[in-house]
Formats: structure tokens, sequence, C-alpha cells
């Protein structure tokens, strides 16, 4: 055996028939830069295997991917598989009962691999018994279990009370399922007690009922109790697992007894919805969004091939009342019954749906943009009374019974297509607690406003969406001064063609004069959320042919987004449609929207808040 001598001063043993092979050197401009790492890697277990899934690289020059599997986290990891050209795989040889840790990386044509990306799973045992859970409660989070009760145990009032709930422990593995343990914190208690241990065989089920028994405020004088069920076993995955618990107490039913909107929403079903700074929401039903709440009369579905679907949480009205949900087509008088509480359950959580011992749960799917009445409240605001609003000191725009707010859970996470839907009978007390409803598959309509129609009249585009009056069927006007006048003088004329659009209806009538005041401004004011807004707003010049005629500023929330508009010049003629997007940042609950002329008046048609 010869001796070589090699750079790093090392000796290495080696034979003339077995030189040294040098380091591997890229040749000038070889690829070197590696792929991504895979995405939305994920790991389901089942007694089968692990199959493991992720998202499908995109670079065109991928030669596929690698798995690699350890016993740990930190490795040493051991490589499971050639190149990989589809994104997904199963290892069938993981062991059964423990963690399996798995990597899996990105290879190019070239050689060169991603950082790896990490998940792991545990292969249950077909001869292990597996405890899976299930809330036999109708609460919108599985893990949690929602109560309510009304005074003592002994001599609690007639009402009808979601005081009992259970979950389902159900043997999904190959062998006896022994639970060993149900500690539970709180004032709650099995409903019967069962006897520990308790085996459930293969495929069998075990329901665990429990009774919420508090009989007063907790220590630190509220009126939300929580606590925990744990179920204790010899599920080897999962030997703990805890279910929340929480329950609303009162003393008495009704007479200023009852939970607040956060002790209900927050407290009991965990929540992290955000409602008024201060916990204080009453505004008198004025229209002023707060919080997480968005300001939207109307409504669409988020997916139009599925339902929305409705999930009464709570109803704390008069004791006895049933309270109703209905939706109506935005422009029409229909009315469509979805769901109604049972009167017993009027001052519950959970409450049943009336005339059966069933939970309060509905599906409807309607075909166009819809909007919801509670009984006589409506989430469209002008058509609710407005004055007993005033008569407490709302400032206009009143008439805010129904409102709607995103809804977050309980880490905080605005759950899509989902808001809770809270309202108060006209004039009562604006706590908006009277009846809260969960929603699903929602999203809010578009805000079409034609301008310059009379109070509470309405006109419908091409597509069937109905646009409203800037002045609403109250008389209230959004915009400044409210003298402006309904043009063109004598009401639209019907027979004009407007060039560039097929809804001449829009821009036949539209507001700008504001007579002899100076500065020649028109101001709108309409109630919104902050954040990012779209607007399109459209003009038709009707009075003018030549351009340089009439010239103003449209200025949003401060910012001048439409310096010295001139609509004949920019739409090329008189009447003609003109349309412009702009982008807006709306702070303080109103989308502030002036227009300055500072040649005739200015003039504008429509308002499009886009959604």
């Amino acid at each position: 055996m010869a001796l070589v001598l090699l750079g790093t001063g090392l000796l290495v043993g080696c034979t003339p028939s077995d030189p040294p092979k040098p380091p591997e050197v890229k040749a000038p401009g070889a690829d070197t830069t590696p792929p991504v790492a895979p995405q939305g890697l994920s790991a389901t277990a089942s007694t089968g295997g692990v199959t493991l899934s992720w998202t499908a690289n995109t670079e065109a020059d991928l030669a596929g991917y690698r798995v690699s599997r350890s016993a740990s986290a930190s490795g040493t990891f051991t490589v499971l598989t050639t190149l990989l050209t589809a994104p997904s795989y199963t290892d069938t040889t993981a062991p059964q009962g423990v963690s399996s840790y798995y990597q899996v990386v990105s290879v190019d044509k070239s050689g060169n691999a991603s950082a790896p990306s990490n998940v792991s799973a545990i292969r249950p045992s077909p001869l292990l018994g597996r405890a899976t859970l299930t809330s036999l409660d109708s609460g919108p989070f599985t893990d949690r279990l929602v109560f309510s009760r009304i005074g003592p145990l002994a001599s609690p009032p007639s009402n009808g009370v979601h005081d009992r709930a259970a979950v389902r422990i159900t043997n999904t593995g190959g062998a006896i399922l022994q639970v060993t343990g149900l500690p539970i914190t709180g004032p709650w208690a099995l409903d019967p007690s069962l006897a520990l241990p308790l085996d459930i065989a293969p495929g069998k089920a075990q329901d665990v009922q429990l009774l919420f028994k508090a009989q007063s405020l907790t220590v630190q004088g509220a009126k939300v109790h929580t606590g925990t069920l744990t179920v204790e076993s010899n599920d080897v995955a999962a030997p703990r697992q805890v279910i929340q618990l929480a329950g609303v107490w009162q003393s008495l039913s009704e007479s200023g007894q009852e939970p607040t909107l956060e002790d209900i929403v927050q407290g009991g079903f965990g929540f992290q919805t955000k409602f008024a700074p201060g916990s204080d929401i009453n505004r008198q039903g004025s229209v002023v969004p707060q919080g997480d709440e968005v300001i939207a009369p109307y409504w669409q579905r988020a997916d139009a091939t599925r339902p929305v679907t409705v999930q009464q949480l709570a109803a704390y009205h008069t004791q006895g009342d049933v309270a109703r949900l209905r939706w109506f087509t935005k422009g029409s008088t229909d009315s469509n019954e979805v769901l109604a509480q049972a009167g017993i359950d009027g001052q519950s959580v959970l409450p049943r749906k009336n005339g059966t011992n069933d939970p309060a749960l509905s599906t409807f799917s309607p075909a166009s943009t819809f909007g919801f009445r509670v009984d006589s409240e409506s989430s469209d605001s002008t058509f609710n009374d407005q004055n007993a609003d005033r008569g407490n000191g709302c400032t206009d725009p009143c008439g805010q019974h129904v409102r709607f707010f995103k809804a977050r859970d309980r880490g905080g996470q605005i759950m899509p297509g989902t808001y809770l839907l809270i309202m108060d009978y006209s004039g009562i007390n604006y706590d908006y607690n009277d009846n809260i409803y969960l929603i699903g598959n929602l999203k809010p309509a578009s805000i079409l406003i034609d301008v310059g129609l009379g109070a509470g009249e309405k006109s419908t585009d091409p597509q069937g969406n109905v646009w409203v009056s800037d002045r609403d069927r109250n008389g209230y006007a959004l915009f400044t001064p409210n003298t402006a006048k309904n043009e063109p003088d004598g009401g639209p004329n019907m027979g004009l063609d407007i060039l560039g659009t097929t809804y001449d209806a829009l821009y036949r009538t539209y507001r700008g004069n504001v007579g002899s005041l100076m500065p020649r401004a028109l101001s709108y004011s309409i109630p919104l959320e902050n954040g990012p807004q779209t607007l399109r707003l459209h003009f038709a010049d009707l009075a003018h042919t030549t351009a340089g005629k009439r010239v103003f500023d449209v200025v949003a929330e401060g910012q001048n987004v439409l310096p010295n508009l001139d609509i004949v010049k920019e739409a090329g003629g008189g009447n003609t449609a003109l349309v412009k997007t702009v982008n807006v940042q709306v702070a303080g609950g109103v989308l502030n929207l002036t227009l300055s002329a500072s040649v005739d008046y200015p003039s504008i048609a429509g308002i499009e808040i886009v959604r």
C-alpha cells in the first residue's frame, strides 16, 4: 500500500488501483441555486402507515423529492426513497405506537437540494386502543362545551336552560380502550357517575354526560365559570385529552341579571372577536362601527355552491318569546324564515329550535343579495324604528339594531366567511345580547348608492343588483349640504341615452348643485368599517358637451384622489359614462368624500363601495 499526501496534510491509505477522488468542482456558470423547500407538508397516520403530502414545487428544473425518517427530531435521518416525482409518499415501514420524524427535500436536475421541511406523526397500532372524542353538544368548537343555568339547584325557575351536555368517547383502535380517569375542574359533575376503569371494545363508544352545577357567581364575581374535563386512557398516542368547559350562571331570569354580550361570546364560547373599546357597545342605535364590526346592510353567499349556515348561540330576551330569524331579497318585500328559537329557552345559551329538542341550527340558499331580519329588526337600518334611538340620544344615522362582527377563533384568527350577528330590540337597553347567531359562508355585499334619486327610491342594474338613494326613506341624507338638489331639475330624463354603459338609469340622476354656497362643495359621510376600501365613482355630465365647463376635485379621506376632474374631457363627451376606481384607507368609522368645484358645480351619479 502506498501513502498519498493530501492537501490537508493528512496521510490516507490507498492502492494504485484505487486512487483518491478529487473534490467535485462545479463548472463555471453551473446552477448552484437550490429549489424551494416543499410547502404545506402534512402527515396522516393510520394503522397502514404514515402518508405524507405537500404542495408540488413549480421550478421547471425540478428532478423530484427525497424523504428521510428519524426516531427523534434531532436525527440521525435515514433516506427512505429514491427521487419521487409526485408530492406524496406513504411510509408503510413506520414503527407503530411511537413518533416518527420526517424530512422532505426538493432536488433539482443539477443535484441541488432544498432545505428540509419537517413533520412528525405516530402510526397507531392495530392492537392498541385509540380514544377519539366527539362533542355531542351543538357548540361551534368540538373541544369546548358551553352551558348555562339560572338560580339555585334546589328551586330553579321554569326556564329552559342548557345545563347538560355530553362527550362521546369512541374506540377507533384494534384493542380494548381502557378509560382510567375522568377528572373535572370547576362546578361540573358526571351525570350519572361512571365506574372506572371503563373498558370500551374496538368500534364501540361511551357517552360521558356532564351537569353544570353552579349556584353563584365565581369567586371573582363573574357570571362565567370555566373548567376542564380530562379523558385519561391507555391510548399511547393521546393518554390525556382535555375538553374545555364554560358555564354562564345568572341569579334570576331577566331582572337585570342577564350575562353581557362579552360574557356569552368571549367568556362562554371563547371567541376572541373585538366588540367595543371598554366593552361599552351601547351607541343608542347609531350606525357607528366598533371593534371587528362590519357595516353591511346586505350580504351574499361567499361560495355560491354552498348554503349559508346559521346557529343560534344565545337568546337573552323576554322569557317565553319566540325569536325568528328571516332573510329577504334586497329590493323585495319577501320574508323567508330561517330559524325560530323555542320560547322557553328565551334566557339560555344554545337554545333549541322551536317545537323540538334539537339545537337551533339551519341553512338557506338565497340566489341573490339579501338582508336579515330578527323579528321586526332589519340588517338595513333604514327599515327600523329610529324614534326611540333619537329619544335615547342617537345621532343620525340611527336604527342599527342588527350588527355584524367578524368571528375570531380562540387563537384570535379571523374565521373566513364567518360572522357573529348580534341584535337588540328597538329602544330597550342596547346591550345586543337579545339574540346572537353564528353565520357561515357569508360575505358583505357591495354598497351601491344611486346618487340623486328621491328619498327611499331605488334602481336595478342589468345584473339585477339594487342601488339605493343617497337620501333614505326616513329623510336622512348621506350628503351635506342636505339641500343639494336632486338633478336634473324636474326629475330624471328617462329617455336620455347615456353612452358607454348599459345602466343608463344610474347616470340619469346626479347631485352637485349646492346653490349659492361657497365653496361649491358637496360632501358625503358614509358609515364604514376602518381599513382599506375600494371605491368605484360614477360620473356623467348631462349639462355640458365641451371640456372645461365643469372642473372639480374629488377628495377621499383627506387625499385628493381625482384632482381637476373634467368629466367631458375624460369621458370623451357629454352624456357619457365615466367610472373612476380609487383606493382609500378609512379611519374613524366613516368614509369621507368631498367634491369641490373650481368651474361650475361638482357632479356625481353613483358611489360604489366594492366588497
